[in-house]
C-alpha cells in the first residue's frame, strides 16, 4: 500500500516549529530543544509572530512568508485560533505535511473547539496538505534522529513501533521504557487523527523493515471501523501487533447492540478476527512491551517452568492453566538428566521442575539447558527467589549464557526487590525477557500464544467453497423489501421462518391463527401435545428479552393437549397481550407441535448491528430459560467454516457436546453451516438489522430453529470486513480450445488450486512474474495470496472444470493492489505456460482494468522485466504506455484511468 507522503512526517529534510519561544511554558520551545538534542540532521527553523531572533539558537521568523525554503514538515504549537490561518498559509506555499500538538481542537463537547477543528480541515482541504493532530504529543523516529515532541526524554532506538491517542500515557509509556532499557522504531500519538489517521500510520510502520512489532494505544475507533481492521489484518499478517484498548470516559456511551452484553466483547471480537492481541491494563501493556522486545517467535503453546521452590511454581502453574495455557510434556531423556543434577530432590519428574531453595547457580543454568533442548519444549520460565546458595545476579549470569546459545524463548521472574533489581538488569542488558512475578510472566507469554492462535485461524485453509441457493437468495429480498415498503421495522414470524427457509435453515412446521377459534382448530389438526406462542411487535424484535429471560415466558403455553386447555391457555395469552399493550396490539398466534426426547440441546444463533463495527455474529447457550448473554461468542463477518468451527469451539455449547454428543463432529459441522448461512444472509440482505434463531435444537436428528424474529432498517448495514465480490465473476470461452470458463475474484477456498496452478509454471514464467527464481510457496504465503482484503487488493482468476473431471483448477490470475487515497493501483499478471494463446492475457488484464476504472483510480501501473516482450506487447495493445526506468531496469507501464478531479490528487499523481 503507498504511504509515501507519509514520509514527509517521518523523514523530513526540514522543520519549522510554529508558535516557538524560550519562554519556559512553550511547548515549541520544547520540540525545538528535543529536535536539538536528538540530532535532527536536517533544517530547523522557528516561526513566531514576536520577532524573536532565534530560538535556542535556531533562526526565527514572523510568518510562513518570511521562511527562507519551504519545510517538508510544519510543526504547530501556535494558540488553537491561529491554527487554521498557519495552515492556509502552509498549504498556499505547497507545504505538504502538518504536525499540530496545539492543545483543545477536538475536546469532546466543545462547540468552539468543534468549531476550530472544522475550520482547520476546511482550510487544509483545498490545498491537500496532510495534518496530524490535533492534540497530539508528536513523534519520535530514532532512525531518523528526530524527537519532534514534549516528551520529557527520548528514547533509544528499537525494533516496536508504538502508536497511541492519548499523549500523556505516550509519555508514561517512555518513560517507563526508559528504565527497562527498550528502544522503539517509531513512537508518537495522533489524538483525534483527523487527517492523518490510525489506519494510515499503522500501514506505514507495518512497511518498515526495522519494525518487528506494533504496540497500539486507543479509546475508541475514530472514523470508518473497515479502514482500521483492514490495516490491522495487514499488519498482523507480518509483524506481532498488541492492542490496549481502555475506556473514554469524556464520550458517552451509547447502549450496546441488542444481544450484547457490553462494548467489550464486541471489541475483542474485532480484534481477535483482525488477527491481533488485546491487553486491558496499563501494567499488561507495559509486560507486552517487554515481550514485544525481548521474545522470538514461538514455534509452539507448550511452557516448562523452572523453580528453586515449589511456591512459586504454584503460583505460575495456577494462573497458565486457569488462562488455558499448556504446561509441555517432559521427555523420558529430560527427566533422566534433570535427576542426575539433583540426587537427593524429592521432585516428583514433572513439569514445574522444583530444584528446592540449595539451588545454586550452575545447577539452575544445568537444568535450563537440558530442558530447552527437550522437543517438546516450546519455552522455559526460570522463576528465582533469591538465598544464599543462590544470589540473583550470579543465577541471572548462569542462565544468560544459556539463553544466549538458544533459538527458542526464555523467560525469566526475579522475585524480591532488593537483590533482584541488579538480576533484572542483566537480563535487560542480554536483551531476555525478565518479569518481576511468575504470573506476570505467565500472561506475557500467553499473549505470545494468542497471537500464535489468532494467526492460525487467519491462515486456516477453508473448506471446499459449496455454491448457493442463488434463486432463493433473490427471493427472500423480495420478502425484506415487501416489508420496508409496508414501513415496518420487523419481519413477521411467518416471513422470518420463509426467509430461514430459503437460506436452508431446518425450521419447525408452524400453523398461524388470527383469533382463540383458529388456535384451538390448528391444534386438534396437529393431535398431538403443542406450544402455543402469542404474537406482538414486542416478541417480533430479536434480542428482546430482560436479564432474568422472564418476559419471553409471558408469550407461551407449553405441552397444552386437550381442547380445553388450548381454549384457556390461548385466552390467557390474549389477555396478556391486551393488557400489556392495548387490544390492537396482537398478531396472532403461532402453533406448533412439542417436540420431545433426542435429549435436543438448546442453542441461540444470529446477528446484530454495532454502531462502531457494524454487524456482528452471535453464538451461544439458547432457551427460554437461561441467561443467554452468559455465552455470548461473537465474530465479525463475513466468515468461512473454518472461522465458524473456531466459533463454536470457542463457546461453552462446546464443552458440553464434547461429553454428551454422539456424532461431535457431525454436530459441530451443523451448527457452523448455520452459522455461514447467517453469514451469507448479512452480505446478501444489507437491511437486516438484527436476528435472533432461539432457541435452534440439535439433537440426534440434526437442528431445527423453533422460535426466530427478525428486524429491519431502512439503512443498510456496512461490514467491517470486506465481503467476497461475487457479482464480480463472470462467464467467458477461452479463445483457441473453446473451454468454458469463470473470472472471478479469488477466494480462501482456492488455495489447494493455487498450488496446483504455481506448481505447473515454468522456472522463467517464476521469474518473469517475481523478477528471481523462488521454490514452492510455503502455506502462509498461499494464505496470503488466496485469503484477500478486497478494499485493499484484488485477484481475479480464471478457472475452468479440469479435463479429467475432478473438480476446477486454475488457469491464470492478475492482482492489482491499490493505495489507500485510490490513486495508483499496481498490478501482476501471471498464466499457465501451457495455456498460452488461449486469449487469457487479455481476459484478466482487460478485467482488472474495468475495475479499478470503475472503482474510480486514477492511474493502473505495473512493471516488467525488459526481457518480457509478450507482456510489453500486450500493454500496448490495451492502451499503456511504456516506459525504461534505467535506475530500476525494468519497464514501467501505466495508464491513466480517471482524471483527477482535485488539487491534492494531481500533485499526488504527479509525485
Amino acid at each position: 500500500m503507498s504511504t509515501k507522503y507519509l514520509k514527509r512526517f517521518f523523514k523530513p529534510r526540514s522543520i519549522a516549529v510554529f508558535g516557538a519561544s524560550e519562554k519556559a511554558e512553550s511547548m515549541g520551545g520544547i520540540v525545538i530543544q528535543n529536535l536539538i538534542d536528538s540530532n535532527f540532521p536536517g533544517t530547523l527553523m522557528a516561526v513566531n509572530p514576536e520577532g524573536y531572533d532565534a530560538v535556542y539558537g535556531v533562526s526565527c521568523y514572523r510568518g510562513v512568508a518570511e521562511l527562507p525554503e519551504m519545510p517538508d514538515l510544519a510543526i504547530i504549537c501556535a494558540p488553537p485560533e491561529a491554527v487554521a490561518d498557519i495552515v492556509r498559509k502552509l498549504g498556499a506555499n505547497l507545504v505538504k505535511a502538518a504536525l499540530i500538538l496545539t492543545g483543545g481542537l477536538s475536546l469532546a463537547g466543545s462547540r468552539s473547539a468543534e468549531a476550530l477543528a472544522e475550520e482547520v480541515k476546511e482550510a487544509a482541504r483545498p490545498y491537500g496538505i496532510r495534518i496530524m493532530g490535533p492534540d497530539c504529543m508528536g513523534m519520535l523516529v530514532p532512525g531518523s534522529n528526530m524527537n519532534a515532541s514534549y516528551s520529557h526524554i527520548n528514547i533509544t532506538k528499537g525494533k516496536v513501533a508504538y502508536i497511541g491517542q492519548s499523549g500523556l500515557l505516550g509519555t508514561a509509556m517512555i518513560d517507563w521504557a526508559a528504565g527497562q532499557g527498550i528502544g522503539f522504531s517509531h513512537f508518537l500519538t495522533l489524538g483525534e487523527g483527523g487527517d492523518v489517521d490510525l489506519p494510515s500510520v499503522i500501514d506505514y510502520v507495518a512497511q518498515d523493515p526495522y519494525t518487528h512489532s506494533i504496540l497500539l494505544q486507543i479509546d475508541h475507533v475514530i472514523g470508518s471501523s473497515r479502514n482500521f481492521i483492514s490495516a490491522l489484518r495487514a499488519a498482523s499478517r507480518n509483524k506481532l501487533v498488541l492492542v490496549l484498548k481502555s475506556d473514554d470516559v469524556t464520550v458517552a456511551k451509547p447502549a450496546p447492540a441488542p444481544g450484547i452484553p457490553d462494548e467489550n466483547t464486541v471489541y475483542n471480537a474485532a480484534l481477535r478476527r483482525a488477527g491481533v492481541v488485546r491487553v486491558t491494563t496499563s501494567d499488561e501493556l507495559f509486560h507486552a512491551l517487554e515481550t514485544l522486545s525481548r521474545m522470538k517467535p514461538l514455534r509452539g503453546e507448550r511452557i516448562a517452568l523452572l523453580c528453586n521452590g515449589s511456591g512459586p511454581n504454584a503460583l505460575a502453574t495456577d494462573r497458565l492453566i486457569r488462562q488455558g495455557g499448556q504446561l509441555a510434556p517432559l521427555s523420558e531423556a529430560t527427566v533422566a538428566a534433570l535427576r542426575e543434577i539433583m540426587p537427593n530432590s524429592n521432585w516428583n519428574g514433572l513439569n514445574p521442575v522444583d530444584l528446592n531453595a540449595d539451588a545454586t547457580p550452575e545447577r539452575f543454568a544445568q537444568a535450563a539447558a537440558i530442558l530447552i533442548k527437550d522437543k517438546a519444549v516450546d519455552a522455559v520460565l526460570s522463576i528465582h527467589a533469591p538465598t544464599r546458595l543462590a544470589p540473583s545476579v550470579e543465577t541471572a549470569d548462569a542462565l544468560v549464557a544459556v539463553a544466549r546459545k538458544s533459538p527458542r524463548n526464555f523467560l525469566t521472574c526475579w522475585m524480591g526487590r532488593a537483590t533482584a533489581i541488579d538480576a533484572r538488569n542483566h537480563c535487560n542488558n542480554a536483551n531476555i525477557a525478565t518479569f518481576i512475578t511468575p504470573e506476570e510472566a505467565v500472561d506475557a507469554f500467553l499473549h505470545m500464544v494468542d497471537y500464535r492462535k489468532n494467526q492460525e485461524v487467519m491462515r486456516q485453509t477453508p473448506a471446499t467453497y459449496i455454491e448457493q441457493n442463488t434463486p432463493n437468495h433473490l427471493s427472500s429480498r423480495q420478502i425484506v423489501t415487501q416489508a420496508l415498503d409496508d414501513k415496518r421495522n420487523y419481519l413477521t414470524h411467518r416471513e422470518v421462518f420463509d426467509l430461514l427457509d430459503q437460506y436452508d435453515i431446518p425450521v419447525q412446521p408452524t400453523r398461524y391463527a388470527a383469533d382463540i377459534d383458529s388456535v384451538v382448530q390448528c391444534a386438534e389438526d396437529i393431535g398431538e401435545a403443542v406450544a402455543i406462542k402469542a404474537l406482538h411487535q414486542e416478541n417480533a424484535q430479536p434480542f428482546n428479552y430482560d436479564e432474568k429471560s422472564g418476559q419471553r415466558w409471558h408469550d407461551l403455553a407449553l405441552d397444552i393437549f386437550s381442547r380445553d386447555e388450548v381454549r384457556h391457555a390461548a385466552t390467557r395469552l390474549a389477555y396478556r397481550v391486551s393488557e400489556r399493550f392495548g387490544d390492537d396490539a396482537s398478531m396472532g398466534f403461532c402453533i406448533q407441535q412439542m417436540k420431545r426426547g433426542f435429549q435436543s440441546m438448546q442453542v441461540n444463533v444470529g446477528f446484530t448491528r454495532d454502531r462502531t463495527f457494524g454487524p456482528l455474529l452471535v453464538f451461544g447457550a439458547g432457551g427460554y430459560t437461561v441467561d443467554v448473554l452468559a455465552d455470548r461468542k461473537l465474530m465479525l463477518p463475513p466468515i468461512n467454516m473454518a472461522l465458524a468451527r473456531e466459533m463454536v469451539k470457542g463457546s461453552r455449547i462446546y464443552r458440553i457436546l464434547m461429553e454428551h454428543s454422539y456424532q461431535l463432529e457431525r454436530d459441530v459441522d451443523q451448527l457452523s453451516e448455520v452459522i455461514v448461512k447467517l453469514s451469507e444472509m448479512i452480505v446478501d440482505l444489507p437491511h437486516l438489522e438484527s436476528l435472533e434463531i432461539n432457541p435452534l435444537l440439535l439433537n440426534k436428528q440434526g437442528i431445527l430453529a423453533v422460535d426466530a424474529a427478525v428486524s429491519i432498517s431502512p439503512e443498510p448495514s456496512r461490514l467491517a470486513i470486506s465481503p467476497y465480490p461475487g457479482d464480480l465473476a463472470e462467464n467467458i470461452t477461452l479463445k483457441r480450445s473453446g473451454r468454458p470458463a469463470v473470472i472471478r475474484p479469488i477466494r480462501g477456498e482456492d488455495e489447494p488450486n493455487h498450488l496446483a496452478f504455481y506448481n505447473q509454471l515454468s522456472p522463467e514464467s517464476i521469474r518473469m512474474r517475481y523478477f528471481y527464481s523462488r521454490g514452492v510457496p510455503t502455506h502462509q504465503e498461499l494464505a496470503s495470496w488466496t485469503q484477500i482484503d478486497y478494499d485493499r487488493e484484488m485477484a481475479f482468476i480464471v478457472s475452468a472444470p479440469r479435463l479429467d473431471g475432478k473438480g476446477p483448477e486454475t488457469l491464470g490470475v492478475v492482482r492489482a493492489v491499490t493505495d489507500p487515497d485510490n490513486i495508483r493501483s499496481e498490478f501482476s499478471v501471471v498464466i499457465r505456460d501451457d495455456l498460452q494463446g488461449e486469449g487469457l492475457g487479455v481476459i484478466l488484464m482487460s478485467k482488472v482494468v474495468a475495475y479499478c476504472k470503475a472503482r474510480g483510480t486514477l492511474m493502473i501501473e505495473g512493471s516488467t522485466l525488459p526481457s518480457n516482450k509478450g507482456m510489453q506487447g500486450l500493454a500496448q495493445k490495451l492502451g499503456f504506455k511504456n516506459s525504461f526506468n534505467m535506475e530500476e531496469e525494468v519497464v514501467e507501464m501505466k495508464m491513466l484511468l480517471n482524471e483527477p478531479t482535485e488539487d491534492w490528487q494531481i500533485t499526488r499523481l504527479q509525485s
